[in-house]
């Protein structure tokens, strides 16, 4: 037996396998409908049973929320780059990832804007709404929204990097007790549910913002572009209502057969006095 040997075992050569194994075709819904269903699936997933059985499953699903947060933030910022006039001149003087606008190509070119950003801090996110979008999260309903994604995301990152051991810096950032040994995670339904109540309130937050700031540069900035088409009026709120109209949550919604796409365009409308 040779000295390397001691250590441990020479594992086999392994492979990863065809890569189309990996992969299904979607069509892809709104972006908050896509949130909103595969929070449910992880939520569904995550009983108060199997949590109490598993130390790291927990940390999986957590994982698995802020990551449909992160991917809801891609798409609703993509979105509204193809959609408005006014974020496409702001978001004209930014790069873009040559590898995603190859992959994605000429139809989908926003979201290669996105594809180098993890949006795993505050941060990162009120910077891409205001670089791309010229939409500022400076609200007070933003001030605690976003310091208490923070500390998802710093728990996040221990998750991700240190298999659920909490690095020092995060443990300085997030002000916690010193403790005389390494401290793992461990995240049972209690904590889960807390986590996706904070996630779920930035999103849908988000979501509203979003369609309010878009809503007043359809009712102002859009009409006084040259390019504008009076004809297109319904056409064009019609695809802002589709990109953030929530059908999932409509379904429990009270009174939701009022909740139409021709009774919102009447109160914006009415709203701006168009």
């Amino acid at each position: 037996m040779e000295a390397i040997d001691y250590v441990n075992e020479l594992p086999p050569t392994s492979r990863v396998g065809p890569l189309h194994e990996f992969l299904h075709e979607e069509t892809l819904d709104s972006p908050i409908d896509m949130y909103q269903r595969s929070v449910g699936k992880i939520l569904h997933y995550g009983t108060e049973a199997r949590l109490d059985q598993s130390d790291f499953l927990g940390r999986l699903l957590i994982m698995g929320v802020v990551s449909a947060a992160e991917a809801y933030f891609r798409a609703i910022l993509s979105s509204c780059i193809e959609l408005c006039p006014v974020a496409q001149a702001i978001a004209s003087k930014r790069t873009i990832n040559l590898g995603g606008l190859l992959w994605h190509g000429q139809s989908g070119f926003s979201r290669s804007a996105f594809e180098h950003a993890s949006f795993s801090s505050n941060d990162e996110l009120a910077k891409a709404c205001k670089d791309f979008l010229g939409i500022r999260l400076d609200d007070p309903e933003f001030k605690d929204l976003l310091d208490q994604y923070e500390i998802v995301c710093q728990l996040r990152h221990g998750i991700v990097h240190g298999d659920g051991l909490l690095p020092g810096r995060n443990a300085v950032q997030l002000n916690i007790q010193r403790y005389k040994r390494p401290v793992r995670i461990v995240a049972r339904y209690e904590q889960l549910q807390s986590i996706a109540a904070v996630v779920n309130t930035l999103v849908m937050t988000l979501n509203r913002h979003l369609f309010s700031e878009i809503c007043k540069r359809w009712a102002i900035d859009w009409r006084r572009r040259a390019d504008w088409d009076p004809n297109s009026e319904k056409a064009t709120f019609s695809s802002i209502w589709e990109i953030f109209f929530c059908a999932e949550e409509a379904k429990r919604r009270k009174g939701r057969s009022k909740m139409t796409r021709m009774r919102c365009l009447t109160a914006v409308k009415a709203l701006y006095n168009i």
